[in-house]
């Protein structure tokens, strides 16, 4: 604790630290794989002699700017989470406090501002040029969420859990929402005869995000155990605090008893005596881990068990996030 200490009064680090940077680095990568592992991968239409390759329309560079929204927008939420939970990371974790240590707290909130606003009128440029700027509203919407996240719904029973693993959802989701109406809209005038139809692509894409949801929800929870004490002091309704450890417990390992349920369906439905690398890279890397994850959990007494079972369950996600990898090569040799 006390190297870690040392370590944080670096500024640059402390910032860092107060960013999630390692955070960051995961949603950046997620979403990049997701366009072009799962999405550009899967853009095929069946013709009747021929599968013709569809092409993505938004260019690098636009993409780029959607996915620094998104990182802009996230870091603005940790900072100001950090911002408002000072009192409670003095009793949780006080050897790893940025804000009023290194960093002022002016210095957090002008910082937390200028991101949001970097968020925001990247997400607007990019809606605008993906050709449907409705979408900038979902920037507007997660800005508002991780502010009201942080200075209230944090605090709520199950509310704040929910709104983190809704946003984790968006994610991957968010690729195709700004990708797609533009491959849509070019082929509709391209292939007039064509039937396209995404519905594969559709569900890779929901699969990834309910796996997303499911997984950070299971994640909050852990966290939210790991940080009773200091939540009781900061008057937090988390379900460890209103409905007790055993329950805890017993909600986690539900979700992720049911989380096995669904990958063990998504594990039946790829199967096939031809391929099934699919199913072995689920059932290895993340339904097994996962029955670890449910014995660590029964057998967790203290926050350093919670803080372990927290590092598995963000490993799961991270391999499941990597499963893109394993549909590009897959798409890439069948297309050979």
């Amino acid at each position: 604790m006390e190297t870690t200490g040392k370590i944080l009064k670096n500024p640059i680090i402390a910032f860092f630290k107060l960013i999630r940077i390692e955070n960051l680095i995961i949603v950046f990568l997620t979403q990049y794989l997701i366009r072009y592992c799962v999405i550009d991968s899967l853009l095929y239409y069946q013709a009747p002699t021929f599968y013709q390759k569809l092409y993505l329309q938004l260019s690098h560079f636009t993409f780029f700017l959607l996915v620094m929204s998104t990182v802009f927008i996230a870091a603005a939420g940790y900072i100001i989470n950090d911002y408002f939970d000072v009192k409670t990371d003095k009793i949780n974790r006080p050897d790893t406090i940025v804000i009023d240590r290194v960093i002022k707290r002016r210095w957090a909130m002008l910082w937390h501002i200028v991101f949001n606003v970097l968020g925001i009128l990247i997400g607007v440029y990019v809606a605008y040029k993906a050709g449907t700027t409705k979408l900038a509203i979902i920037h507007i919407i997660s800005v508002g969420l991780l502010w009201y996240y942080s200075t209230s719904f944090k605090k709520q029973l199950l509310v704040g859990n929910l709104i983190v693993s809704f946003l984790a959802a968006m994610t991957p989701l968010m690729v195709m929402l700004y990708d797609l109406p533009k491959v849509i809209e070019i082929y509709a005038v391209l292939l007039p005869e064509a039937n396209l139809d995404f519905s594969v692509l559709y569900k890779y894409i929901l699969a990834f995000s309910l796996f997303a949801f499911i997984s950070s929800l299971i994640r909050e929870i852990i966290k939210d155990m790991e940080d009773v004490e200091g939540d009781k002091e900061t008057g937090c309704e988390t379900i460890p605090i209103k409905w007790g450890m055993r329950a805890s417990k017993a909600i986690v390992i539900g979700l992720i008893s049911n989380m096995i349920l669904l990958l063990s369906f998504v594990v039946y439905k790829l199967y096939t005596p031809k391929e099934n690398l699919p199913t072995f890279y689920i059932i290895i890397g993340i339904i097994i881990p996962s029955l670890f994850l449910i014995y660590r959990i029964y057998r967790a007494q203290n926050a350093k068990d919670y803080r372990r079972a927290s590092l598995l369950i963000k490993l799961i996600m991270l391999i499941g996030v990597c499963f893109s990898l394993l549909i590009y090569y897959l798409a890439n040799y069948a297309a050979h």
